[in-house]
């Protein structure tokens, strides 16, 4: 009895369930005692091609009804008043509940941050959520104009105002790995870490490092030497807060607080951009210095492959492949517009 018992509860919790291979099941025996009342009935016109009592079947339980078959016999319509119709439309009605029950369900983990995103390509992952800073960060990546139409957010907080378009991972971690599989770690094209703590987000760059070997990521640290390590480490783009420098240079000289921010802003003025060079041979910076300011750029800074350091003016007489150039415009310079003045030589940039 017991085992009858739960035998019993269990197919009561999958019939309150509408489990897929219960409903399965369901349509499966009823189609098949359907066709055989038919077909005792001498419905020989819906009974005698398969697919063409499934058509029947179908147009019938969806209500479509299209007229082009119907019983022809007096008992073949005695099996469709009293069996087939109100079968086929209680069948019907529980596969588009059991349907839209799956699709709100999916809606809301999606929305509640159960979501995976692991088999998205190239997307741009912002790890650590912070109410007022998070959406500046989403607005100008989007301003940026840098290829960020995919953007996921990994959290561990519980109230996360995601923007709009923007999609949301929920974790009880920030450094876990599964947490960040699913936020699409794996196959992401740049990642911006900023925990709640420099331990965190240390922890959090290692475990991304795991996943994706190549992989930009830029993290924000208030520790200068945490920073550092974390850059030496996890080969990272670090980022310390200024405030403090910034503050003096608003003192001294009003108006550059101003600017120093609206230099990091995209979106509001000139805005520092990148672009990486590949040459056969070393290029002239008094060149690339041209090109740009042909299309309304200025160059600011340039950087050696084998020597990451900045270097200002004046700019070194060329620039080997691989380095990387820094410049001021009003929006980012596809590399067309930048190649286009470097009068015919052999360069190649990647923005």
């Amino acid at each position: 009895m017991p085992l009858l018992q739960l035998v019993i509860s269990r197919l009561y919790q999958h019939i309150l369930e509408l489990k897929l291979w219960l409903l399965s099941t369901l349509i499966c025996g009823y189609l098949l005692i359907s066709w055989l009342l038919f077909f005792l009935a001498g419905e020989a016109g819906l009974t005698s091609n398969p697919l063409t009592f499934i058509y029947f079947a179908a147009t019938t339980a969806s209500t479509v009804g299209y007229g082009d078959l119907s019983p022809e016999t007096e008992a073949g319509r005695m099996v469709a008043a009293f069996w087939f119709f109100p079968g086929a439309l209680l069948i019907f009605s529980a596969v588009l509940g059991r349907l839209t029950g799956m699709l709100v369900e999916g809606v809301r983990r999606m929305a509640d941050g159960n979501g995976n995103y692991e088999r998205i390509q190239n997307a741009t992952v912002i790890v650590g959520y912070h109410r007022d800073k998070t959406p500046l960060m989403v607005e100008n990546l989007v301003a940026g104009q840098d290829g960020d139409e995919k953007i996921i957010i990994l959290a561990s907080e519980k109230n996360v105002e995601v923007p709009e378009g923007v999609r949301f991972v929920r974790a009880e971690r920030l450094d876990a790995l599964q947490s960040l599989r699913r936020a699409a770690i794996a196959g992401s094209q740049k990642v911006l870490v900023y925990a709640a703590t420099d331990a965190e987000t240390f922890n959090t760059c290692l475990a991304i490092r795991e996943l994706n070997e190549v992989v930009h990521i830029a993290a924000y640290f208030e520790d200068r030497d945490t920073a550092k390590r974390a850059g030496k480490l996890a080969n990272i783009e670090p980022v310390v807060s200024n405030a403090c420098e910034a503050l003096v240079r608003a003192a001294q000289d009003p108006g550059a607080g101003e600017i120093l921010m609206a230099l990091s802003t995209a979106g509001l003025g000139a805005t520092i951009y990148s672009a990486v060079v590949e040459a056969d041979n070393p290029t002239a910076t008094g060149i690339l210095e041209k090109a740009l300011a042909g299309s309304e750029g200025t160059l600011i800074a340039v950087s050696q492959p084998e020597d990451k350091s900045f270097v200002f003016r004046p700019f070194p007489d060329s620039l080997k492949s691989g380095g990387s150039v820094y410049y001021l415009a009003n929006k980012r310079l596809s590399a067309s517009e930048i190649t286009s003045g470097l009068e015919g030589a052999d360069v190649r940039i990647t923005v």
